[in-house]
């Protein structure tokens, strides 16, 4: 048996462990199992290894997903590996090293156990560079990554730009991987700095991994971790710490990330996909960050809208020593934090830094050491500490309570209880915080307190489902569906869309524990009822809306030059159908029961007159509307009498034509000649800026000629004179010209000009 094929076996046999083990290969991935071993990778931690794995993941598309093995070797990533797998239209891709058992030590573990290695037999060392990303995979419905270690090289300041790059994949998963000794120091326009894992536009669980004396830019604002338009962030039972074991420690030493974790600008909200929420559980932060957890969404330079919920508990951190703070979060709407542990650091601000939230509940804290204090600013509404042990507040929030309880009447750890006894699980974040600041808010009310426990056990014992859909749909007053209707959701979540063609709307992963009110509104329709409310429903939830269809009125008038009203025009409306109808003896006319929310262009027109404005389109009409228009004949060029020509003039000796184009008599320094040419039908225009002459020759080749002056011809009040520069290129010819503004043009009139 060759080393390929013994290799190949091994895998197998992994993947069968992986399968039983851990669960983590799903079914649409079994079917298309590939291997790195088949696409000549060397695996020897020297010879560039980006294009075997480019062609296995070239493969892996063409297969429409699976899942690729990677054997146990050193590969070295110097080309970068970019797949976009947007032509599956969704799928499932799985990168598998070989798994091993070893999994992360507790957050209470001491140092060396929380610094040991994975043993991860499949390394990765990305080594591409300042600017260059060594993994890039965009546009899957499920990305994981598992089993593999990625390591940089000692003495390189930036090992890649991003090492693993995430992108519009709707679950990405990193299960069971190692970072060591990797820094990036790199920084691109408009991507700002590099990260270790950085996920765009996609929903990120980090679980039972370790980061191991990695580090980033903090001067370009960089994490570790970056997530940016995101949609949610889980991160659990894994490790940050400043240092390894291995050789060479790791790289803090070039300089602090911005944080381990960012969470940036979230992704516009939809339908589908409406909250944004962050879980962190069992995880172990030590001091290295500039920051520890951060929450960022400004600096990404998107309209800021709030994070829904960070929800953070059994962390245990070492808070930064360079003076700044363990968590400093931005607009984050709801916190809670339970069961953690803040302390270790000699010089820092604070534990925990919060700013412009909503409601922020910290409950058995312990804040020790310098990381003793907690700060708050005045844009937040509450702040609530619960048998927390700290030894600063300062907190200028709108209301801050302080508690300290007996074990039983500890408002966070009795819906903790309630959820474990009654239902055998914990307590959903969402859940959690729900009902949490509800006994919150009851303050030492017992009435209250007492209704809302029972509430709690009466919502348990009924086997709530997590989430509900609350949809519905939207028709009209001839029972058909309405698409576009704005449909807004209040209550403990906020969001908003549009209904589909079938006049159908569905806000899906809603929490069951809260209050949630749906409304409708839309300026063109009429509705009977507006709102429908539901509160903590066990199952999804479906309401209709039925509304009529606003209609208004399009009016105006149109007025002759002397301001009377003029009779008889034709005015069309432009819609589906067109309608027509003619002004009255005073220039009036009207379309009336038109349909709100259309667009509707207002027309007139009679030979030899033009309109301004020429027409006026309304759009998404909204109320009866008025359009009024200014009538005025067509302006005309002069001619001869009985002929073609124009009446025109040379403006230096005025002659008649045919004209000279030099004949300036040395007025005009450019040697050309002027010629004035008369129009009428343009009372009240002299501004040359408006026109436009054009001549055109007999072989339909047209000449732009400047306009110099336009002004009434002097006892002829009806008349204007409008003076053109001729064109060079005119000499010896016979042209016709015309004369233009906006939408109308005149008559053509020919001159003849003689040959130099």
């Amino acid at each position: 048996m060759n080393q390929n094929n013994r290799i190949l076996v091994r895998q197998r046999i992994a993947l069968l462990i992986a399968i039983l083990v851990f669960g983590s290969i799903t079914a649409s991935a079994q079917s298309n199992v590939f291997n790195l071993a088949d696409f000549d990778p060397v695996g020897d931690g020297v010879a560039d290894d980006g294009p075997a794995f480019q062609r296995a993941l070239d493969a892996l598309a063409d297969a429409g997903g699976g899942t690729l093995l990677v054997p146990a070797g050193r590969y070295l990533i110097t080309t970068p590996v970019i797949k976009d797998f947007s032509a599956l239209n969704g799928g499932t891709v799985i990168i598998q090293g070989v798994p091993s058992t070893k999994m992360p030590a507790p957050p209470t573990a001491g140092g060396e156990e929380l610094a040991r290695s994975l043993d991860l037999q499949s390394e990765i060392f990305p080594a591409t560079g300042f600017t260059q990303s060594a993994l890039t995979l965009t546009n899957l419905k499920s990305l994981t990554v598992e089993h593999l270690a990625f390591t940089g090289k000692e003495t390189t300041v930036t090992d890649a730009f991003i090492t693993l790059n995430m992108s519009d994949i709707v679950k990405a998963t990193v299960y069971h991987c190692e970072f060591y000794g990797i820094s990036t120091f790199g920084l691109v326009a408009g991507l700002g700095g590099g990260n270790l894992i950085r996920a765009t536009r996609s929903d990120l669980s980090i679980q039972q991994t370790i980061v191991l004396g990695s580090t980033a830019n903090s001067g370009a604002y960089a994490p570790i971790v970056e997530n940016v338009e995101w949609h949610g962030f889980q991160i659990s039972n894994s490790i940050f710490i400043d240092y390894g074991l291995r050789s060479f420690f790791g790289k803090m030493g070039l300089g602090a990330p911005l944080s381990w974790i960012n969470l940036a600008a979230v992704a516009p909200r939809t339908l589908e996909s409406s909250r944004r929420e962050v879980v962190i559980r069992d995880t172990f932060f030590d001091e290295g960050g500039w920051i520890g957890i951060t929450a960022t969404p400004h600096r990404w330079q998107f309209p800021i809208d709030p994070i829904d919920l960070i929800y953070i508990s059994g962390l245990k951190m070492n808070v930064s020593n360079l003076g700044t703070a363990g968590h400093q979060f931005f607009d984050v709407s709801n916190v809670l934090i339970e069961n953690s542990h803040y302390g270790w650091s000699k010089n820092t601000g604070a534990a925990i830094d919060v700013y412009r939230g909503k409601h922020t509940i910290l409950d058995r804290l312990t804040c020790i050491e310098e990381a003793d204090r907690i700060r708050v600013d005045a844009r937040t509404e509450r702040l609530t500490v619960i048998n927390s042990e700290f030894g600063g507040l300062d907190s200028l929030a709108q209301t801050t309570t302080v508690l300290e309880t007996a074990a039983n009447d500890d408002p966070v750890q009795f819906v903790r209880q309630q959820f474990l006894s009654l239902t055998g699980k914990q307590p959903e974040p969402a859940a959690h915080f729900y009902w949490a600041d509800l006994l919150i808010r009851c303050g030492s009310d017992r009435d209250c307190l007492d209704n809302q426990h029972a509430e709690l056990q009466e919502y348990l014992k009924s086997n709530p489902q997590t989430v509900f859909a609350f949809g519905g749909t939207v028709t009209d007053e001839n029972s058909a569906p309405v698409h576009g209707i704005k449909v807004t959701l209040t209550g403990s979540h906020s969001a908003s869309g549009l209904t589909d063609a079938q006049g159908k709307f569905q806000f899906l992963g809603l929490p069951t524990s809260g209050v949630y009110t749906v409304t409708v509104n839309n300026q063109h329709y009429t509705f009977s009822t507006i709102s429908h409310s539901v509160e903590r429903p066990a199952r999804d939830v479906s309401v209709a809306f039925s509304g009529r269809l606003n209609r208004y009125t399009i009016a105006g008038r149109i007025t002759k030059a002397d301001g009377t009203g003029a009779s008889g025009v034709n005015v069309q409306l432009a819609q589906t159908p067109t309608s027509m109808t003619t002004t009255d003896a005073d220039g009036n006319y009207s379309f009336a029961d038109l349909a709100a929310g259309q667009n509707y262009t207002v027309v007139p027109s009679v030979k030899d007159f033009l309109f301004f404005p020429t027409k006026t389109t309304l759009l998404e009409l909204s109320s009866s509307r008025t359009a009024n228009f200014a009538m005025r004949l067509t302006p005309e060029l002069l001619l001869v009498e009985n002929s073609e020509n124009a009446l025109v003039l040379g403006s230096t000796t005025f002659l008649a034509q045919p004209l000279s184009i030099s004949d300036f008599l040395g007025y005009g320094k450019d040697g050309i000649n002027r010629v004035m040419i008369f129009a009428r039908n343009l009372e009240g225009l002299n501004d040359p800026s408006l026109f436009t002459v054009v001549a055109e020759d007999s072989a339909g080749q047209t000449y732009p000629l400047e306009i110099e002056f336009i002004g009434d011809v002097p006892l002829q009040t009806w008349l204007k004179q409008v003076n053109v520069k001729l064109a060079p290129e005119l000499s010896g010819k016979c042209v016709r010209l015309r004369l233009s503004s906006g939408d109308f043009t005149s008559n053509t009139a020919r001159i003849c000009l003689a040959g130099q």
